[in-house]
This record gives C-alpha cells, sequence and structure tokens, in this order.
C-alpha cells in the first residue's frame, strides 16, 4: 500500500490495506511505499505527523497518533504474520540483497549468476536514524580491482591484503559468523582512514568511530543501529569485553526490562562484524584471538602522505570498482558454496569456506587464502605465547620432558623454578593453585599447537597431566638451518603457488587505470557519541 486513504485519521482501520508484520521476538512492523518501519519507533511517528499535515495542513494531536500506532500494533501481535527484518545485508534462498539506503529504496540483488540493482526486494530491509545511503556497485568491476584497496591502505605484506580482502567478503554473508578485524599498525599507518573506507563501501553511517563499550546493553544497541562496528584507538580489552565482542561476532542476545513496566523485557539480539584499531594490541583470550584476523599496516612515510581531499578524490573514481568487484566474488561464492570441501576446514570454518567458494573471482591463485589463514593463526599464536608468562614456563618445563604429573599447587612450584626471577616482571603471574588452573584453560590450546597436551582431572582428581606430544617433522619438510619458521611457511606456499606481484608494481598500475573511472560522492562522516539508553 503506497498511499493512505484520505479518511485515515477518522475512520477506523481497514488492516487489510497494510502491510504489517511481525517478527519472532514479536516486534511489529508497517511497510510504507518500500520503507520498513518499526511501529513504536520513533520514525514511524514522525511518518505519521507528515502524513496528517499534508493531508489536513494541520499536524495531529498526539492521542490520534498514538490510537493508530495502538492499534496497528495490537493487530500486528494476535493476527499479522512472522517475518524476519534486516539491516543492511540479507539472504534468501540463496540470493544475496544489499540496502543502498537511498532515496529511490534500491537494492543490490546477487545471485550465482550475476548482481543487478532492484527496487522492492522480497526482503524486509530496516533503516537506522545514523545510517548513509552507500554507491552501487560498478558491473564492470573486475577480481583485480580489488587491488586498487592498495592504494589506499599500506598493507604490510600480501598476506594482510587476501586477510583484509577476505575479511571485507565475509561482512557480505549473513549466514555463519563474522570474524572480528583487528587493524594493528603504529601511529601514522592509516588505521583510522582505513576503517572510514571500509564504512563507506559496505555501510555508510554518522558514527564511523566509536568507543569500546564496557556494558553489553550499550554494545546491542549500538549493533540494533550500526552494521559494522568500528572502534579506534583500543589499547586494552577487559575479559568482559571480550566476550561481549565474541558473543557479537557469532550472535547474541540481550533482554532488559522494558520502561514503565514492571516484569516485561525488552529484547535486542544481534550478530555483527566489528573491526578494532590499535597500535600493539593482539587478542590473547583463546576464544576472541580463533574468531579474529589479525591484519598489520605499514608506517606511511611522510613524503608518501597525501591530504584527505586527494584522497576522496581518487576513492570516489575507484570506489564502485572495489564494490563490483566484491559483488563478483560473492555471486561466485553463492555458485561454488556446496562443492566446497569441509573436512579440510580450518577454525572459522564458515568465513573460510565463503571465501574459498569465492576465490575464482579473487585477485590471487586457488588455495593462497587458506595457506595465508593458517599462517597467519601459527604467526598469531606464537606471539600470544610470548605474551603469557604462564606458557612460556611451561615450554620450558617440557623441553626436556615427556611428561609431567601432579596438582596445581607443585606445578605452581615448578613453573616458579622455570620462570626463575623473571617472574617479577610479570603481574599476571598466577599466586595461588586455582588461579593457575585458570590460566592453563586459557592457554591449553595455544600450548597443543606447539606440540605440549595440558590436562586436567575430572570428578574428584585433582592431578595435572602434560605430555610432550614431539610430531615427528617430515625429512622433506625440515626448516633450513638459521630460517625463521615464518619464513619457511611462506617460502613453501611460494614454491607451489605462483608469486603475486610486488605491492608497488600493482599500485602504480592501478593509480594509472584510476584515471579512467568515473566519478562518485564519497558521503562525509561524522563522528558522534554512541551513549544512549532505553
Amino acid at each position: 500500500m503506497n498511499t493512505l486513504p484520505e479518511d485515515f485519521f477518522q475512520a477506523p482501520l481497514d488492516f487489510k490495506k497494510f502491510e504489517i508484520f511481525k517478527t519472532e521476538e514479536e516486534e511489529t512492523f508497517l511497510t510504507f511505499m518500500g520503507v520498513t518501519y518499526p511501529l513504536r519507533g520513533s520514525e514511524f511517528v514522525k511518518l505519521l505527523n507528515h502524513l496528517h499535515y499534508s493531508l489536513n495542513e494541520f499536524f495531529p494531536s498526539k492521542g490520534i497518533v498514538h490510537e493508530i500506532i495502538d492499534n496497528l500494533d495490537m493487530h500486528a501481535t494476535l493476527y499479522a504474520p512472522v517475518k524476519p527484518v534486516y539491516y543492511r545485508f540479507a539472504k534468501l534462498e540463496n540470493v544475496v540483497y544489499i540496502d543502498l539506503g537511498n532515496t529511490k529504496f534500491e537494492v543490490v540483488e546477487i545471485t550465482g549468476d550475476n548482481y543487478r540493482v532492484i527496487t522492492n526486494p522480497p526482503v524486509k530491509f530496516v533503516r537506522s536514524k545514523i545510517q548513509r545511503a552507500i554507491g552501487a556497485p560498478d558491473i564492470k568491476g573486475l577480481a583485480k580491482d580489488l587491488r586498487l584497496l592498495m592504494k589506499y591502505i599500506p598493507f604490510k605484506a600480501e598476506e594482510d591484503f587476501i586477510l583484509f580482502a577476505s575479511w571485507l567478503l565475509s561482512c557480505m554473508n549473513t549466514e555463519g559468523g563474522y570474524p572480528p578485524l583487528f587493524l594493528i599498525g603504529e601511529q601514522g599507518s592509516a588505521k583510522s582512514t582505513t576503517t572510514e573506507f571500509i564504512k563507506d563501501l559496505l555501510d555508510d553511517s554518522t558514527v564511523p568511530l566509536r568507543n569500546l563499550s564496557k556494558s553489553m546493553k550499550n554494545l546491542m544497541i549500538a549493533a540494533s543501529n550500526d552494521f559494522i562496528l568500528c572502534y579506534d584507538n583500543i589499547s586494552k580489552i577487559t575479559d568482559k569485553q571480550s566476550d561481549n565482542i565474541c558473543k557479537l561476532a557469532t550472535g547474541a542476545g540481550f533482554t532488559t526490562r522494558t520502561l514503565y513496566t514492571t516484569t516485561e523485557e525488552t529484547q535486542l539480539t544481534c550478530k555483527r562484524p566489528t573491526i578494532i584499531n590499535t597500535i600493539s594490541f593482539i587478542p590473547t583470550r583463546q576464544d576472541l584471538l580463533d574468531r579474529s584476523v589479525i591484519v598489520k599496516l605499514n608506517f606511511i612515510k611522510p613524503e608518501e602522505r597525501k591530504t584527505v581531499k586527494e584522497l576522496k578524490e581518487s576513492w570516489k573514481k575507484d570506489r564502485t570498482l572495489i564494490f563490483g568487484a566484491l559483488c563478483n566474488a560473492v555471486s561466485a561464492a553463492l555458485k561454488n558454496y556446496d562443492q566446497v570441501d569441509e573436512e579440510k576446514l580450518p577454525r572459522m570454518a564458515d568465513f573460510a569456506k565463503w571465501i574459498i567458494a569465492a576465490e575464482e573471482q579473487l585477485p590471487w591463485n586457488k588455495g593462497l587464502f587458506l595457506e595465508t589463514l593458517q599462517n597467519s593463526r601459527a604467526n598469531t599464536v606464537d606471539d600470544t605465547i610470548d605474551a603469557e608468562p604462564v606458557a612460556i614456563a611451561i615450554l620450558k618445563l617440557m623441553a626436556d620432558s615427556d611428561s609431567w604429573h601432579g596438582t596445581a599447587s607443585e606445578l605452581l612450584d615448578k613453573l616458579e623454578d622455570c620462570i626463575n626471577q623473571k617472574k617479577n616482571k610479570y603481574p599476571n603471574w598466577p599466586k595461588l593453585p586455582n588461579q593457575l588452573s585458570r590460566k592453563l584453560g586459557r592457554v591449553s590450546a595455544f600450548l597443543r599447537e606447539k606440540g605440549v597436551q595440558v590436562e586436567k582431572g575430572h570428578s574428584g582428581n585433582r592431578f595435572i597431566d602434560i605430555s610432550n606430544l614431539n610430531p615427528e617433522v617430515p625429512e622433506n619438510n625440515q626448516n633450513p638451518a638459521g630460517m625463521d619458521v615464518n619464513e619457511k611457511r611462506m617460502q613453501d606456499v611460494r614454491e607451489t603457488l605462483p608469486v603475486t606481484p610486488q605491492l608497488p608494481e600493482t599500485i602504480n598500475s592501478y593509480e594509472k587505470e584510476a584515471k579512467n573511472n568515473e566519478s562518485h560522492t564519497l558521503v562525509e562522516t561524522e563522528l558522534v557519541s554512541d551513549e544512549t539508553d532505553f
């Protein structure tokens, strides 16, 4: 229903004339002229006031507006069909939809064959106050155009570009989880600028950068209004914040008491991609690390820096091609997803399967993504162990032993001997056996990847068993003397796959191509506070 009857505000409502529905959580919505509004939201109140003024040339009383909303809400709760609602991205019957957020209510429809811009999609999108429109993709975008990102983002290595482009693609897959992205680089490595480019590319809003909330309530409120949540200049993440980010990555629910009621609850459920900019912080908790993608950025030399105006003018020309290349990759993922061998998938299986399915439309050789992901995880495990003194002490303990058996109290004494005087340098060193036991639970998975198995007894068995797995290294895979382990891993990858062009050559070639691309408007972003409440 695209128009309202002239007697809408006076006559009893004919509910058949309105497209109203509810979600499984019994939130009620109405779709009017292609836009879906929460019936209890402030935007629907504004719509009613606007419509009344256009019909009568004066605004309605609050009583009339609330009576209409109450009637529509009650009918929707009792009789309306149940439909899901989406924010920015949706997937229905192997088709991906992207809400461009413009006044024409255009949506990108991506199938396993192609993509196009349509109106009136079969899915229900809701928009928040902070959402801004994003430009449509260029149908000429090809896989190689993803390397245009290198003109704006100073990746430390080719592997960082592969992980970054893969993470962008994962944002367009609503099934499975969204791995948090950690952008790590020193001051002057364009971390905040990179984040703003991501927002402009896939989910522009008036709040491009946020402060990391301490409470789950504020985090869920932010996630209800924004699709990609970006947290800037983070130097520390508490255990509680780490847990909240993990919940948001795989889908979280939150309930709180509804205002002006005694027992009723308001429910919030969200699953969102997150970006965390940091100079040096790497997640050390196993659950967050297992879900994260780590991308490192280089410092930009003063002579290579450009003004914001120069960057934005160039970005306008390249953004639509990059977006088009991503849409092509999504199309390939939809086509090939069911053919991916699930037995060979690593951790973050949904993320890995989606990227592997899209590799025929990505600017690197098939198989290189999986090698890069595995190498990145190995590096991150090493960094995490280096930051955890308990793990370092256990590796020292097992360096010349095949096994160890004893209580947590005995193990704590042994580990203190291994760490020797250095334990005074670690303020988080466990002082009691139960603290050590909790530490072991967090580092056991990392130690297992280093060849050390830690097992704690159950059902009254208070003993701890540590065993040295000592995996045998194949003769043809031994590390040459003096070669760094990570360097050896990437050498093995390059020996089996063609070498990707070096970054500087790629950047220069695309700077020349960018001059021929069409210009599009880049929406400027502004920083506002995300503090809000019910």
